[in-house]
């Protein structure tokens, strides 16, 4: 299917952004498989919690603004990370309104088990690929995350 859009000289950004998205679900649907195999399962929306939060402590209404969610969805996900002892919260002292999470020990440790075996997974698919084609994928990956970062920052 790439091969026929190669092909063509000017390629829309409707069919840049199908091609991507079809791209993003295949991976999605593997890595999402693989973390519930994992011997600490997640759901992906909770392992995109826990690589926020490994950013640095935020607010609840930070974390549901970052994951686009609503505060009952983060509240609940949060409650059964923190029940399993991946994420702890506290009160602000500051302003007693806000509730602030951040990873423990035992969520960095999880976290990083998942990341690396999902790097090994994905990893595993992309030996596949050629030096150049691997480089020019991580060079498009780079672009990628430019204009999509840019995006949603001016979304939040």
């Amino acid at each position: 299917m790439a091969e026929a859009f190669a092909k063509r000289s000017v390629i829309g950004a409707d069919t840049a952004a199908r091609e991507l998205l079809h791209v993003v679900m295949l991976v999605m649907r593997t890595v999402a498989a693989d973390m519930r195999r994992s011997p600490d399962a997640m759901a992906p929306a909770q392992m995109g919690s826990l690589m926020r939060v490994a950013a640095g402590p935020c607010t609840m209404s930070e974390l549901a603004r970052h994951l686009a969610v609503s505060l009952p969805t983060i509240s609940k996900s949060v409650e059964m990370l923190v029940r399993r002892g991946w994420l702890e919260r506290w009160v602000d002292k500051r302003d007693r309104r806000q509730t602030i999470v951040r990873l423990t020990p035992e969520g960095r440790r999880v976290l990083s088990g998942i990341k690396k075996r999902t790097e090994l997974l994905v990893g595993r698919s992309l030996a596949a690929l050629t030096v150049a084609e691997r480089r020019q994928l991580v060079e498009v990956m780079a672009v990628l995350s430019r204009v999509l970062a840019a995006a949603s920052d001016s979304q939040c």
